[in-house]
């Protein structure tokens, strides 16, 4: 027996059921002698640890690993595991790249659209003639102004403000000789370029000769549009109410004049249901020429100028009705006398709701509410691309262009200013372009105009021939409108017909490609096909990583006092 030091007639016994213990109501309490060593049973403890996990995990490969088997094998088995992590990571990264970065597919919809739930195009046109020749001559003011003769006179303040008003609207050749530049820059006036342009140019009863649609005539449906060629007319377009934000535009012109409000469609839900068919935005009943617009217009030969503008005829666009017209950026040019047929494919882009949580980056587009442009209700990419430059020509300029929407105060470009706008908008193109050859994914610097998720464009299919109409209204009229004719031979008509193609169209529809379940579904089938890896492999590795483990440490350092028994004995009993 073990004799306490200083009491030699108490004796420690290790257990109560010691045949030479006798029990006593002296006890106390000591700290256990074992406690030093904790850490070593711990080390112990954790190596049993991993050869319970080797020899019960389902993982394949770990239970020769953690065998008692010799060091080459374990060696060998060791490099096959850590090779299969390597693998598994290596497919897993890629599958996470595809997730990542190419998560949408474009597919077309299962079924088709008919074409009377997609709004008709709105049509702009632009008569190429911008002034009438009986207020106005440009040439002769011009030469009056740049290369005046002895004998001519100096330009009064209003023929002056006339002509620099017309010039914003010429050609560049006008921009790109400094010499005429620095002319302008001494004729600086508080120009209203509007006003000026409204009072000269061609009025729309002169300038569309016949109109029909579904045998209904048009030619008051079309209103007037401010645009970057000018004064232009627009067929099934949004008025100012529906185009513009409340309380953000000056208060000096109007941009558009239309009138009736879009109620019964917008671009993300398309028309209500159960709409009627005069429902604002126009929707054609049917398909073919009989169904479409169907167009006359006429300029007179006096009007046609040669020295401001080189093109001659009309510029039309076709575009959604609530994007704004951009004429000098897409349009169709129709010559003088001729016969022109525009057949329609709508091509229209949708996105599944499955793709709402998803970033604008991700997906590459952005919803309406997702993308707020100062000046425009609805977003187009087209009408981000408007605010854009606009905002970048007043940074760069100091002011904007007559046909940019801004705000009160911000300052309107004088001609003078003309060549600076013109190197903003190619500076602006350049910055783009340089932008997504340094990172393909952007999409237009620092723009930020995506295309809208849901989108419509109106692809064309263009046909033309000779159109004699002179001839033609000769002998139809000469028997009854002989005093029609002689006003028919001062003008030069050209017919424009507008329709859809075909009765029904394919939807485009952005979809998720691979989502979080595919992405999940492939790792597990990776770690299952190289590993063996469930979940169930998963939640038995958690277990034995933090669960047992804290039990052990516990076990080991965690016991705190032990009661010891002290017992009196007789005489010293020795072995």
């Amino acid at each position: 027996m073990i004799t306490f030091k200083g009491q030699p007639d108490w004796t420690h016994v290790f257990g109560p059921r010691n045949r030479a213990v006798r029990w006593s109501p002296h006890s106390f309490s000591r700290k256990s002698i074992h406690g030093r060593w904790s850490w070593m049973k711990l080390r112990s403890n954790v190596r049993n640890l991993f050869h319970e996990y080797c020899s019960h995990s389902t993982i394949h490969g770990v239970s020769y690993i953690g065998s008692r088997r010799s060091i080459l094998e374990r060696f060998w088995w060791l490099v096959v595991f850590v090779l299969s992590i390597y693998g598994c990571g290596s497919l897993i990264h890629k599958v996470y790249n595809k997730w990542n970065n190419h998560p949408v597919i474009v597919t077309f919809d299962e079924r088709p659209v008919p074409v009377w739930q997609i709004p008709f195009p709105a049509v702009t046109i632009c008569p190429e003639a911008k002034i009438r020749a009986d207020l106005m001559n440009f040439t002769d003011a011009f030469y009056r102004f740049a290369h005046p003769g002895p004998e001519d006179e100096e330009l009064d303040q209003h023929s002056l403000d006339q002509l620099m008003a017309v010039l914003q609207l010429c050609n560049v050749f006008f921009y790109a000789i400094r010499y005429y530049t620095s002319l302008y820059a001494q004729a600086v006036s508080d120009l209203d370029v509007v006003s000026i342009l409204d009072e000269l140019s061609i009025p729309a009863n002169e300038t569309f000769a016949m109109c029909t649609i579904n045998n209904k005539r048009c030619s008051h449906l079309f209103a007037r549009t401010i645009t970057d060629e000018g004064i232009c007319f627009t067929y099934n377009g949004f008025s100012a109410r529906d185009m513009f934000r409340s309380g953000v535009l000056h208060s000096e012109y109007g941009y558009l004049t239309e009138t009736k409000r879009a109620t019964n469609w917008s671009l993300e839900d398309g028309y209500t249901p159960g709409s009627p068919l005069s429902s604002h935005p126009f929707r054609a009943v049917g398909s073919g020429f009989g169904a479409g617009l169907q167009l006359q217009l006429m300029t007179a030969n006096s009007d046609i100028e040669h020295h401001c503008r080189e093109e001659q005829g009309f510029k039309v666009v076709l575009h959604p009705p609530n994007e704004y017209p951009l004429v000098s950026k897409k349009f169709v040019l129709l010559t003088l006398a001729r016969d022109i047929t525009i057949a329609v494919r709508p091509r229209i882009v949708r996105t599944s709701d499955e793709l709402r949580s998803y970033s604008p980056e991700r997906r590459q587009c952005f919803f309406n509410h997702e993308r707020h442009l100062k000046f425009f209700l609805s977003y187009t990419q087209s009408n981000c691309e408007l605010e854009c430059l606009t905002n970048f020509t007043l940074e760069a300029c100091g002011c904007v262009k007559f046909y940019m929407p801004r705000s009160e105060g911000t300052r309107l470009c004088h001609t003078a200013d003309l060549e600076c706008v013109l190197l903003a908008e190619m500076l602006l193109r350049e910055q783009s372009a340089d932008s997504h050859l340094v990172d393909p994914r952007r999409n237009q610097s620092d723009c930020n105009c995506m295309p809208a998720c849901s989108s419509i464009d109106y692809d064309a299919e263009i046909t033309q021939s000779m159109y004699n109409f002179q001839r033609t209204l000769d002998l139809r009229y000469r028997p009854i409108l002989k005093s029609f004719l002689s006003y028919i031979y001062k003008k030069q008509i050209t017919k424009l017909g507008i329709y859809f193609k075909e009765d029904q169209f394919f939807v485009s529809r952005r979809s998720e490609l691979f989502g979080l379940t595919d992405f999940i579904s492939n790792c597990g089938g990776i770690l299952g096909l190289c590993m063996g890896v469930s979940l169930f492999s998963l939640v038995e590795l958690l277990y034995y990583c933090c669960i047992r483990p804290v039990l052990l440490v516990r076990r080991a350092v965690g016991g705190g006092t032990q009661n010891i028994i002290v017992v009196r004995t007789g005489p010293e009993i020795r072995y």
